[in-house]
């Protein structure tokens, strides 16, 4: 939790960056997409209930495993240095 002086300090940085950057404040707080997840989601979900219908189970196998990752990665995301 952020005091109250750094809360405002904060916003106030945030201002300036407005002011003095405005495209590189639009690219910070441009949110990811879901309807790409989602989409993506239900591609890899349902190519992995298809090939398992068909038997191929080697691929359908991939499939879930992108599916898995997928899901686990949007709920733990890779914070890089």
């Amino acid at each position: 939790m952020l005091s109250e002086a750094e809360r405002r300090s904060l916003e106030e940085i945030e201002q300036r960056l407005l002011a003095e950057e405005p495209r590189l404040a639009r690219t910070m707080n441009r949110q990811v997409r879901p309807w790409l997840f989602y989409s993506l989601l239900l591609l890899f979900g349902g190519l992995t209930v298809l090939l398992t219908v068909i038997g191929a189970f080697g691929p359908a196998f991939q499939c879930l495993l992108v599916t898995a990752a997928a899901l686990v990665l949007r709920k733990y995301p890779l914070r890089l240095r």
